[in-house]
């Protein structure tokens, strides 16, 4: 595998949260999609303007301040509810949610923790950091529009000599403390997260599916072989901070404390 190096974008500390998670809502602009209402709500709740717990103005009052229909109005505030971001209720109207959600979590172990448990010596190495617009999965998951720019961090994990798990994270800069291309050659992404921000937050999806080029060229098996590929999304005080995808190699164990 080449030196990662090789693959790591020459971007300064500066150059890599410049950007924003949103775009900057310009007072008076027209807002003609519900991704940009969105976007403009996102970046309302992150500020502070409007506090978890807080009632924010109805959809009418929305529509003639930011200049479009209601209904773009109401798709974008569906969304962030269905997210979890907001909680709507009829004859009361729509608050910032003040808490977690109370469905179900899983509680999976750190990569750390689980090779560790093995009796086996964990191995990281970073293998590229990018800037760049996320693709489409990373987009929902951080709330954010099309075009903006994100933080991806590839690594690769190895418990003793083989391959564990490659894994792939994208960064809502904008919400994190400041961080650069060293940070993580020396610390994982989740192990300087878990340190660096009180994330409040964690949703996992589990699924299977075919290895890409990437993750079957670190995990050490053929493009298309069926790998186990968890999903994580964290967050903080409901804004979502970082979504990464991990694939793990075929015959590897999923252990789940209750």
């Amino acid at each position: 595998m080449e030196n990662a190096q090789d693959h790591m974008t020459t971007a300064s500390a500066e150059g890599l949260i410049a950007f924003a998670g949103v775009t900057p809502r310009k007072r008076g602009a027209r807002m003609n999609t519900w991704q940009s209402v969105r976007a403009d709500v996102m970046e309302r709740i992150r500020s502070g303007e409007w506090a978890p717990g807080m009632l924010i103005p109805t959809e009418h009052e929305l529509a003639v301040e930011l200049g479009c229909a209601r209904a773009t109005v109401n798709r974008a505030l569906r969304e962030l509810a269905d997210g979890g971001i907001l909680q709507r209720r009829r004859k009361v109207g729509t608050r910032v949610t003040a808490r977690a959600s109370r469905r179900a979590r899983l509680e999976l172990p750190a990569i750390r923790d689980e090779v560790e448990a093995l009796g086996q010596t964990l191995g990281y190495r970073l293998l590229h950091l990018t800037t760049a617009p996320g693709p489409a999965e990373a987009r929902k998951a951080l709330h954010i529009i099309a075009g903006t720019r994100v933080v991806q961090v590839t690594s690769i994990y190895r418990a003793d000599e083989a391959p564990h798990c490659f894994e792939q994270i994208w960064l809502n800069a904008d919400a994190l403390p400041r961080f650069d291309a060293a940070t993580f050659e020396a610390e994982p992404p989740h192990e300087w997260l878990a340190r660096s921000v009180p994330v409040t937050q964690a949703q996992f999806s589990i699924l299977a599916e075919p290895a890409s080029d990437g993750a079957a060229e670190a995990l050490g098996v053929a493009p298309g072989t069926p790998v186990l590929t968890i999903e994580r999304t964290n967050s903080l005080n409901q804004i979502p901070v970082s979504f990464a995808r991990q694939f793990y190699p075929p015959c590897y164990r999923l252990a789940m404390a209750d």
